[in-house]
């Protein structure tokens, strides 16, 4: 595991703020069946997010789509809305779209690295933003944003 992804979820367990019960990983079986799926090797830490909480994390992304087996809808559905505003060129190629909320925002990252940038689209903007320079900022921004209106996330 990077140690970014052990240290992110270590500290939240230590200090209680969401209890290991409350984090599921995915199984091997099932990260292999996501790296079929965007037909790449993951980036390790989209790995590491996956096995210690891939299939759920208490209140922590609660209204967003990012936990398995969702994600495997999420790169058509992100197509579609595209499409219908007119904007699929706004998606690359080779985007893996991994987490959407509420059917308006997608977030995706391009295999580059072993921790790659993190892009977001709003539904209604004309271009793509590159709010984090990292999947572990990403991860640790919206841990941040979560703990503003929950400070427990069990």
């Amino acid at each position: 595991m990077t140690s970014s992804m052990r240290e992110i979820f270590s500290a939240l367990g230590q200090t209680g703020i969401i209890s290991v019960e409350r984090t599921l990983g995915c199984s091997e079986d099932e990260i292999l069946a996501v790296e079929r799926h965007f037909n790449c090797m993951l980036p390790l830490a989209y790995r590491e997010f996956l096995v210690i909480a891939g299939r759920s994390a208490g209140k922590l992304f609660c209204g967003a789509d990012i936990f398995y087996p969702r994600i495997f809808q999420l790169q058509s559905e992100a197509k579609e809305l595209l499409v219908e505003l007119g904007a699929l060129d706004l998606l690359p190629t080779n985007a893996k779209v991994f987490c959407m909320h509420q059917g308006y925002e997608i977030n995706y990252f391009l295999p580059v690295s072993d921790d790659p940038p993190v892009f977001q689209y709003f539904e209604g903007q004309s271009e793509v933003s590159q709010p984090w320079k990292s999947f572990s900022e990403f991860l640790r921004l919206s841990i941040e944003g979560h703990l503003a209106q929950w400070p427990d996330l069990n």
